[in-house]
């Protein structure tokens, strides 16, 4: 068994870091005399939800309540426990999502009384997955609800749960485990299981594991394989940096280090540290440590979030590192800049000085006029407003982080993309036309566009240059 489940919460006193709901239950538990209740548990990954939902369950039906606590050793909290009764059904919302699952699984039995329990629970796991027809066959049940039948509704995102079900429910918002209690759980898992470990490692642990139990216990499970549970095991297993790697990371930064810079990103990829996962890390470091340098972290912050937003669309996350990271120590701005062209030399035809004059005063005057045109940063600001006043989301979508204007010169602006959706979105007629009276309308003159490809490999290779 693997340690997640056998250290599973029990009761609400073994559930960390939710004291400000497992109090309340308790009391409600003590106090309950036989109403209806409905609940929805909401919050991140991880935390307790499901866990919290049982025990809740165990609790409406135990026969021994122990300080609003389940015993787990009655005839009910068993039966529960061991899966042996119709009166208690976990339903995974992801894989019911239709009406008729919700009409076979819930409406159609919750008129009866329960065979074996005090009350009838019904979990929904993931509730907001349910589509919206299922919602409605759900809420003519718990809007009548019966003293003999509960439901225990649970999602991570309750902002795509319908009102009219919300306000039916006692609601308990989950919060992410802080890192000292995640810390504390992890040394008693350690203590019991008899495993070695580290003070530094299990503090890593926790913070990579971002408030989430499971993670947490599943990462001890996984590292106590390769014996002690010490920081060099911990970042090995699971493709994490030490806090000190870190630290000389954001070193290297504020001495605008290039090379050694490039060096430390090398050596992650070498160790198989997750370059995503680290720029998290990072993040999480410098907000720790925020007011040491609140200036210059904030700083460092926008960058890695810049790295965050295009490691996603990127297949080589170090060269992602290496552009971002070099524009900000050389003070230059994070923006699409499409490389001017040089001209080859031209064969001289005519030794007359006048009409070498000529020749060159006409390949000075392209250049003359690129600079008459707009910046860069103008560019790119401009760009970002028209794509902010957009008001198609799957076009704004589209164009957001994977476009820009390369140039804009003669009322032409030259648009970008590294995204073929991207393309086919802009080269549409309609779209076209949208995007052109927003660009003239930000820009304060007409505006056409054209529209250029450029494979993501050859865009941000050329951003580093």
């Amino acid at each position: 068994m693997s340690l997640a489940n056998k250290y599973r919460p029990r009761n609400f006193d073994t559930i960390i870091g939710q004291d400000h709901i497992t109090g309340i239950l308790k009391a409600k538990i003590k106090s309950d005399k036989g109403g209806n209740s409905n609940f929805l548990l909401f919050g991140p990954r991880g935390t307790g939800k499901t866990s919290c939902a049982r025990i809740l369950a165990k609790a409406m039906n135990c026969l021994d309540l122990q300080d609003g606590n389940p015993c787990n050793q009655c005839a009910n909290c068993k039966t529960i426990d061991e899966w042996k009764t119709l009166d208690y059904v976990e339903i995974d919302a992801a894989s019911h999502t239709g009406v008729d699952n919700i009409r076979d699984e819930i409406i159609s039995k919750a008129v009866y009384p329960p065979t074996m329990l005090k009350k009838k629970i019904y979990v929904i796991d993931e509730v907001h997955m349910l589509s919206k027809w299922a919602f409605n066959a759900l809420l003519k049940t718990i809007e009548e609800p019966r003293d003999t039948v509960a439901f225990i509704l649970a999602t991570t995102e309750v902002n795509k749960v319908p009102e009219t079900v919300i306000s039916r429910c006692q609601v308990f918002n989950f919060k992410k485990v802080p890192e000292a209690e995640m810390v504390g759980r992890l040394e008693e898992i350690c203590k019991s299981e008899g495993l070695s470990y580290d003070d530094n490692a299990l503090s890593l642990i926790a913070k990579v594991s971002e408030g989430c139990v499971r993670d947490a216990v599943k990462y001890v499970d996984q590292v106590s394989i390769l014996g002690n549970l010490n920081e060099e095991n911990v970042t090995k297993f699971l493709g994490i940096a030490s806090e000190q790697t870190i630290i000389n990371f954001i070193d290297h930064i504020v001495d605008k280090n290039s090379d050694l810079l490039f060096k430390e990103i090398a050596k992650l990829v070498d160790q198989g540290v997750d370059l995503q996962h680290f720029a998290k890390q990072v993040l999480m470091f410098l907000d720790a440590h925020l007011f040491d340098n609140i200036d210059l972290y904030l700083k460092i912050s926008e960058q890695f979030g810049e790295i965050l937003s295009w490691i996603r669309n990127y297949p080589y996350p170090a060269l992602i590192y290496k552009i971002v990271l070099h524009k900000y120590i050389h003070g230059t701005s994070w923006s699409i800049v499409e490389p001017v062209a040089v001209e080859k030399p031209v064969a001289a035809t005519n030794p007359d000085p006048v009409q070498k004059i000529i020749v060159q005063e006409e390949k000075i005057a392209p250049v003359q006029a690129k600079i008459a045109t707009d910046s860069p940063s103008q560019s790119t600001d401009l760009w970002t407003r028209v794509v902010a006043r957009i008001d198609k989301d799957s076009l704004q979508k589209s164009l957001k982080d994977l476009s820009s204007i390369s140039s804009l010169e003669n009322g032409v602006a030259h648009i970008m993309v590294i995204n073929k959706f991207a393309q086919m979105a802009l080269e549409s007629h309609e779209n076209r036309n949208y995007i052109e009276k927003l660009l003239s309308e930000e820009h304060g003159s007409p505006i056409q566009i054209k529209v250029e490809f450029q494979s993501k490999e050859d865009f941000f290779s050329g951003m580093l240059g």
